[in-house]
C-alpha cells in the first residue's frame, strides 16, 4: 500500500497501539497528529523504558471490523516536554484482511494451563483474546490439533476465566513459541466475566481519548 493512505486513514484522536522494532509488546496510544506520512503519539514511560532514540523503527497498527493496517516507520523527532511526543515517518504500509466474526484484543495477561488428565500446570502469557478464541506465548511445547488444554486466565480486576480448547497455529520464536488456540468449552460465568473486561478496554479507551481533548490538545 502507498504512503498517502497515512492521513486518510489514521486521525487526530484515535487510539492506536504500536510496537517498537523487535519488540514484543503492543502499547496502546493515542494520535496527536497527522501530516501527510508523518505521525505524532505521545511520548510515553513504556518507550523510555525500552531506551527509546531517533531512528529507531516503530509500528502503528490501526484496528477495524475489516481489517488491520500496519504502519512502520522510522523516529524522526522525539520532545520530551509537555506535551511530550515522537513524530514517526512512515516508510510502509501494509494490510491484514480480518475474517475474524468477533473482535480481538491486544491484551497481556498471566495464565495456566493443564491437560484435563493432569494436575501439573504451565505457565503461559495471553497476548492475544477474542470471545472464540486466543493467542499467547510459551516456553512449553504443544501440539496443534491434538489433545484438549484446560486454562486458567487471570485479570487485572482479580477475576479469573476458565476455559478449554484446542491449539490451531504456532509459530516457533526464538526463545518461546506463539500459540493460536480456539475454544471448545467455557462455562457462563467465564463468559460473561470476559465481556466484561472486554468493556473495561472499551472504557480505557474512551478516557485515553477524553484525557487528550481535555488536557493536552490545547496545547499542542
Amino acid at each position: 500500500m502507498k504512503k498517502d493512505i497515512v492521513s486518510k486513514v489514521l486521525k487526530e484522536g484515535m487510539v492506536v497501539n504500536t510496537k517498537l522494532k523487535n519488540g514484543s509488546i503492543w502499547i496502546q496510544n493515542i494520535v496527536y497528529r497527522v501530516e501527510k506520512h508523518m505521525i505524532s503519539i505521545a511520548l510515553i514511560n513504556e518507550y523510555l523504558e525500552n531506551i527509546i532514540m531517533l531512528g529507531q523503527t516503530m509500528t502503528v497498527k490501526y484496528s477495524s471490523e475489516h481489517s488491520e493496517i500496519l504502519f512502520e516507520g522510522e523516529i524522526v523527532k522525539i520532545r520530551p516536554e509537555y506535551p511530550s511526543y515522537i513524530t514517526i515517518d512512515i516508510k510502509d504500509v501494509k494490510e491484514i484482511k480480518n475474517t475474524r466474526v468477533f473482535p480481538r484484543y491486544d491484551v497481556y495477561l498471566g495464565a495456566t494451563v493443564k491437560f484435563p488428565d493432569s494436575a501439573e500446570e504451565r505457565f503461559v502469557i495471553i497476548h492475544n483474546i477474542s470471545f472464540v478464541g486466543m493467542a499467547f506465548y510459551s516456553k512449553e511445547h504443544f501440539e496443534i490439533d491434538c489433545d484438549e488444554l484446560d486454562f486458567s486466565i487471570f485479570l487485572p480486576n482479580k477475576k479469573s476465566i476458565n476455559t478449554r480448547g484446542k491449539i490451531n497455529r504456532k509459530s516457533p520464536k526464538s526463545d518461546f513459541a506463539d500459540y493460536g488456540l480456539q475454544y471448545t468449552a467455557m462455562t457462563e460465568d467465564s463468559n460473561s466475566i470476559l465481556s466484561g473486561f472486554f468493556n473495561s478496554v472499551e472504557d480505557k479507551k474512551t478516557k485515553l481519548k477524553d484525557d487528550y481533548i481535555k488536557c493536552v490538545r490545547k496545547h499542542l
